[in-house]
């Protein structure tokens, strides 16, 4: 799950702009989570992802970007796992 969070990370800082970021980050964490075994879990709610940045747009430079997936899996104990990226200052 820290892999998931970490790369859905990474590919909302490279993204273009605010747009195509937010549907980056929810496509890796999609097929991330299928290929874990969660398949589907996004839109049952079992997992959820949450995505905080430092500055509106996101897609500005030097914005800090942090995504938060939680498990509410009732078979599992909760999980909830972070990681934070940074916009390039050249962005």
């Amino acid at each position: 799950m820290r892999t998931l969070a970490r790369e859905a990370t990474r590919g909302f800082v490279t993204s273009a702009n605010d747009e195509i970021a937010f549907g980056v980050a929810f496509q890796i964490v999609s097929k991330g989570a299928s290929l874990l075994g969660f398949e589907g879990s996004i839109e049952s709610g079992e997992l959820e992802m949450t995505i905080e940045c430092s500055a509106r747009p996101c897609i500005s430079p030097e914005t800090a970007v942090r995504i938060t997936l939680t498990q509410n899996a009732q078979t599992h104990p909760k999980i909830k796992v972070s990681a934070i990226e940074y916009v390039s200052p050249w962005a």
